[in-house]
Parts: structure tokens; sequence; C-alpha cells
């Protein structure tokens, strides 16, 4: 994740009130990779802002590289609701069962650690 105080208030939060525990990366070369070696059952990848359909591309990539990889992990797409391309591309993988699901970055942290509590099996 790009906005790493987001991703670090996410990981201080969920200590004290989520049932699992929450790490990021910033290198989205390694996140399919350390997602398999730490046996993820949700992930969370993050289209960066004004990144252009090429990223958010790269980013729904990563997260079918996961599902082939652990076919039980959940991925959820994180992208700006002002970045229309990003949003288009997490609509339309949502639909075609690409992702699990796809949340905005103005999401509350609470949401998402409810979101991410749903998810896991």
């Amino acid at each position: 994740m790009r906005r790493r105080m987001f991703s670090d208030a996410l990981i201080r939060h969920s200590k004290t009130s989520a049932n699992f525990d929450i790490f990021a990366i910033q290198d989205y070369e390694d996140a399919a990779g350390v997602a398999k070696d730490q046996g993820s059952s949700v992930v969370v990848v993050e289209i960066p802002e004004s990144s252009g359909g090429e990223t958010a591309e790269r980013c729904l990539q990563i997260c079918e590289t996961i599902r082939v990889d652990q076919p039980s992990s959940k991925q959820i797409l994180l992208c700006s609701e002002l970045d229309e391309p990003a949003c288009q591309l997490a609509i339309k993988a949502k639909r075609e069962n690409r992702i699990d699901d796809f949340l905005y970055f103005d999401v509350s942290i609470d949401y998402l650690l409810s979101k991410l509590e749903s998810l896991i099996q």
C-alpha cells in the first residue's frame, strides 16, 4: 500500500479490535510471493492514485496470481473513488468474479476491518 500511514493505522487498530493479523508490504513486485509465503486469507491490493490504466491492470494481475497460487485466498482492490479508470476496472473485475470485492480510499478503518473479517474463512 502506498498509503503507508493508512496501512500503519490499520495494523495498529487491528491489534486491539480484530481477530486476525495484518501486515503490509510496499513493493508490488513481491506482493504475490509474500501473500503465498504468509498463507494470507485476504489480500488488499491498492491501485495508486493517478497511476493510469496500466498500473490498475497490474494490480488486478497481482490479485489473479494470488487467486491461482492460493485459491482459498480472497482479494480486495482498494482504489480512489475519483479515479474513473480504476473504478471501472474494479467494478468489471468484481462482476467477472476476478476479485472478491473492492473498496474506495475513503473507507473507514472500522469498515475495512469488518470487511476483512467477513471474508476470512
